[in-house]
């Protein structure tokens, strides 16, 4: 239990902290101990019930705590708003003037970051966020629906793993390492919502259904998913026909509005730049050709690739939902910590342990915090978060694929057959 026991001290410590916008490098310092004491400690003992109750009482434990380390679940609470109202905030950013009579000095839209663009999210987002602005608009609720999807999340982690025969370490690491703790009972992150339905669309296959319904609804919150639908939908054309129209239904209100919808997720895709792992590299042998311009493009064909390979090569969702994880996390121009959930859930699905370290520096990356301009909100990023957040996990790549090739050596040949 001393993991459980030092995950809760980590939270407590973590809320003594107050706003970590004040206070960014004792809060990277204590999230780099945390994750790195709790991965190197032995994962308590207990199944699935156990692993929820813990993940649900350190989330718990974190929505007492001040939002300090992102802004978005200000944009979440003001778009369920919009929503809500009727109205659509691809077409009207927060800063639009279109607001101003009746939302002027409005709290909840003044703290949108990067008002002047739409939204980018997909429908069950939207329509979700909708749900809870009419119960209460504020931060926490939407905190605290995050925080509950992510124990989720852990729970079918450990579900997975126990119908899989295999031990639970991987769903406790989840469960009690910080990284998803604190982005979703923290900073409220959109990622659980879909996660959660991720795995339990893998969870669904292990057990003989189709799992096509959890991974339709995971791609109608983020998109990722929509590729473990494309696996799926084989399985009963019928349900995911019903998928595709009940995510048509939920479109349609913000599709009527054409080109609008897409320009938020335009601005996003081709300005946006934050800790990439392979997009700066990729980028640089470009510039050296005079062709820096066609990283975006050559990036998103890489992933579209991975993808079409995963689609055919991969049978286990948990081995596709890896390949197009961890191809989206390094090829990303933008990978914010929360990101990183996308490869991390499937591989500790899957043993793959060198994603457990990148969850353990990631928080590395909040350093730029302490460049913040209060008053502009601009900051400046450093390089050197990032070559030791992605050299970390290159080198436990390598030290762990040399091990994965040395295994059959140490055992040693195998015993000769007797001949029939």
């Amino acid at each position: 239990m001393a993991s459980l026991a030092l995950a809760l001290l980590g939270a407590l410590a973590l809320l003594s902290l107050g706003d970590l916008r004040a206070a960014p490098w004792p809060g990277v310092g204590l999230l780099l101990l945390w994750g790195g004491s709790v991965a190197a400690l032995r994962a308590p003992r207990g199944g699935p019930g156990a692993v929820l109750l813990a993940a649900l009482a350190l989330r718990g434990l974190l929505l007492w705590g001040e939002n300090g380390l992102s802004d978005d679940v200000h944009r979440y609470v003001w778009e369920g708003r919009v929503v809500a109202m009727g109205e659509s905030p691809f077409v009207h950013p927060p800063a639009d003037p279109y607001w101003a009579a009746d939302f002027g000095a409005d709290p909840q839209r003044m703290a949108v970051n990067h008002p002047a663009v739409p939204s980018v999210y997909p429908p069950l987002a939207l329509w979700t966020w909708a749900l809870l602005s009419s119960i209460w608009a504020d931060p926490l609720l939407f905190r605290a629906l995050s925080a509950a999807c992510d124990a989720g999340v852990a729970w079918a982690l450990a579900s997975i793993l126990a119908g899989r025969g295999r031990s639970l370490r991987g769903a406790w690491l989840y469960a009690l390492m910080p990284l998803m703790a604190v982005e979703s009972a923290g900073s409220g992150h959109l990622e659980p919502l879909a996660l959660l339905p991720a795995a339990l669309a893998v969870r669904a296959v292990d057990r003989g259904g189709t799992g096509i319904s959890w991974a339709a609804l995971g791609a109608l919150v983020k998109l990722l998913p929509g590729v473990l639908f494309v696996s799926l939908a084989r399985r009963s054309w019928p349900t995911a026909a019903a998928a595709l129209a009940l995510g048509l239904a939920l479109s349609w209100p913000f599709l009527v509005d054409g080109p609008a919808v897409a320009e938020g997720l335009g601005t996003y895709a081709q300005r946006w730049s934050f800790n990439g792992a392979l997009f700066p590299l990729l980028q640089a042998a470009l510039e050296l050709i005079g062709q820096g311009t066609l990283a975006r493009p050559v990036a998103v064909g890489l992933g579209a690739g991975v993808c079409a390979w995963a689609l055919a090569e991969r049978r286990d969702p948990a081995a596709l939902w890896l390949w197009v994880g961890g191809a989206f996390v390094l090829l990303s121009p933008t990978v914010h910590p929360w990101y990183l959930g996308w490869a991390w859930a499937p591989a500790l699905l899957l043993g793959v342990r060198p994603w457990t370290t990148a969850a353990a520096l990631i928080p590395l990356s909040y350093v730029v915090l302490a460049t913040l301009d209060p008053v502009t909100g601009a900051w400046t990023e450093r390089r050197w978060p990032a070559l030791l957040i992605w050299g970390g996990l290159l080198l436990h790549t390598l030290a762990w694929g040399w091990g994965r090739l040395r295994a059959p050596a140490r055992l040693g040949p195998a015993p000769a057959r007797a001949a029939p």
